[in-house]
């Protein structure tokens, strides 16, 4: 058994059951949750905050783990043949399983191609949120299995260590494409972490990582 803390949501406590914790979480702007695996541990962390425990880590660790995945939502994934090297992502419909894009680059690194699915991810949702047959884009979650490409977009700069040269001149150029992209819009689409050990691979894994 599991435990489920929420420290900001519809409700706050500690609960049992993961659909309970959906419920009071899910449409809840920047809420706050996180299983654990004792009644101690859940207690503990409900009562001191995840500011005092959970400090130094990564904040989407309370944002989103070890809760069912939203059914209504994309998920995007990159791959690259080398790093650098041939570089490609595509994102697709969960409900239905369609490949909704799918573009390939000569020169990139995988953390590009995931910062650019999910740019690509979100401007999709945006210009289809009213695609016959599909929910309104803003009510769409994405699920990148990114750490660091959901952080990057957060901060709205890929930051690569990708070296300038001829070779990756475009590259850069569609990266730039994207940051502005990103600065110049607003999204209210929901970011979300896939975490492959519990749920297994991204739907949209290209099977090569």
């Amino acid at each position: 058994m599991k435990y489920y803390v929420i420290r900001q949501g519809k409700k706050k406590g500690t609960f049992t059951s993961r659909d309970e914790c959906k419920d009071y979480v899910q449409g809840f702007r920047d809420a706050k949750y996180k299983s654990f695996k004792t009644k101690q541990e859940a207690e503990a962390a409900f009562k001191d905050g995840y500011e005092l425990h959970y400090e130094s880590k990564p904040k989407d660790r309370w944002r989103v783990e070890d809760l069912p995945y939203e059914k209504n939502s994309i998920a995007v994934d990159a791959a690259c043949s080398g790093n650098p090297g041939q570089l490609e992502y595509k994102g697709i419909d969960l409900p239905s399983g369609k490949i909704l894009f799918h573009q390939k680059f000569f020169l990139g690194t995988n953390n590009i191609g995931e910062f650019l699915a999910i740019v690509h991810g979100l401007k999709y949702l945006k210009e289809h949120k009213h695609a016959p047959g599909l929910a309104p884009g803003s009510d769409k979650a994405l699920y990148s299995d990114s750490k660091h490409a959901i952080s990057r977009i957060s901060q709205k700069k890929c930051k690569t260590k990708l070296e300038k040269t001829t070779q990756t001149k475009k590259m850069f150029e569609i990266i730039a494409k994207a940051e502005v992209r990103l600065q110049k819009n607003k999204y209210t689409t929901k970011i979300l972490k896939r975490h492959t050990s519990e749920w297994g691979e991204i739907p949209a894994d290209f099977g090569r990582k």
